[in-house]
């Protein structure tokens, strides 16, 4: 059974070799999770393809737990984050001034920053267990997303890589490939030849692949390829009422009620996929319920 791309991540090996690889396809998702801000058209692609390098970095990692790719700087784009756990659930958000309107679509990470000395790219591995936080910092010395994420693998997880990344309206696809640590010098021969015809390989001709088993085959026709099964990816967002109400109780009664008096509700709007959560003065204080040690809400503030 062939496998098509449609929101899901396909990881492969070379039988005969220590190489493997991942194919990624974002199409809904991707549009889902664009879709949530207006963001301009330099950002929307950025963003695009740092979905798919999340996804296919996430699956290179064997544990239970999540990858953010953020990038700081004073440019166009004060912040971008981008979200991914293990189960391969995505999310993004950026913040962004009118100067990332006049960006060409393909202007580089270090343009939406404000220059490569001006910002920062960082990847943080955040286990759900408890175990330590890892981070790594990319600086923005090159022009593609893709070779910035080579340079993070290479250095920080010493890895060679290669990594393709190809967007197209709301959808993207990527293409990683990598050497396994220890191999024999057979594998160096095979790892340089998949490397460069991946090099070779091209957004355009990425983008036209029917399916994940056609584009593996007529990339690596010298390499037997054992493709596993397809792993679905998706827009989700943490966000919820029940975390919403939490923020709100640390946020504190009097808080809380101050709010209510100026604007009469308290609304909370997740800054990744952008629901709204609403509480009216009976919902908002319904919060906070009286019992005998705490007393009733103050009351609030007269406005003359």
């Amino acid at each position: 059974m062939e496998t098509p791309f449609a929101d899901s991540l396909s990881p492969f090996v070379f039988d005969r070799a220590a190489v493997r690889g991942a194919v990624v396809s974002l199409d809904a998702a991707c549009a889902e999770i664009l879709d949530c801000h207006p963001y301009p058209p330099a950002l929307r692609r950025a963003l695009g393809e740092l979905l798919a390098a999340a996804a296919l970095l996430t699956a290179t990692l064997k544990f239970d737990g999540s990858l953010t790719v953020q990038l700081q700087g004073d440019g166009p784009v004060r912040l971008l984050v981008v979200e991914c756990d293990a189960a391969l659930n995505l999310r993004a958000t950026a913040q962004w001034n009118e100067r990332a309107l006049a960006l060409r679509p393909d202007a580089p990470l270090a343009a939406l920053a404000g220059g490569p000395a001006h910002g920062r790219l960082a990847i943080t591995l955040d286990p759900r267990d408890g175990g330590p936080i890892y981070q790594g910092i990319v600086a923005l010395e090159a022009t593609s997303i893709a070779t910035l994420i080579e340079h993070y693998l290479s250095t920080s997880e010493q890895i060679d890589s290669r990594m393709l990344l190809a967007g197209e309206g709301d959808r993207v696809r990527g293409l990683l490939l990598q050497r396994l640590p220890g191999g024999s010098p057979e594998d160096l021969w095979a790892w340089e030849g998949a490397a460069a015809q991946l090099d070779l390989l091209g957004s355009d001709r990425l983008l036209a692949a029917s399916t994940v088993e056609t584009l593996v085959a007529e990339r690596f026709p010298e390499h037997d390829i054992r493709l596993f099964a397809p792993r679905a990816a998706r827009a989700w967002c943490s966000c919820s009422a029940e975390r919403v109400a939490t923020a709100l109780r640390l946020l504190g009664r009097a808080e809380v009620e101050s709010i209510l008096a100026e604007q009469g509700s308290v609304g909370v709007t997740c800054e990744f996929c952008n629901r709204r959560y609403a509480y009216d003065a009976v919902a908002a204080r319904a919060l906070f319920p009286t019992d005998a040690g705490a007393g009733p809400l103050p009351a609030p503030p007269l406005h003359h």
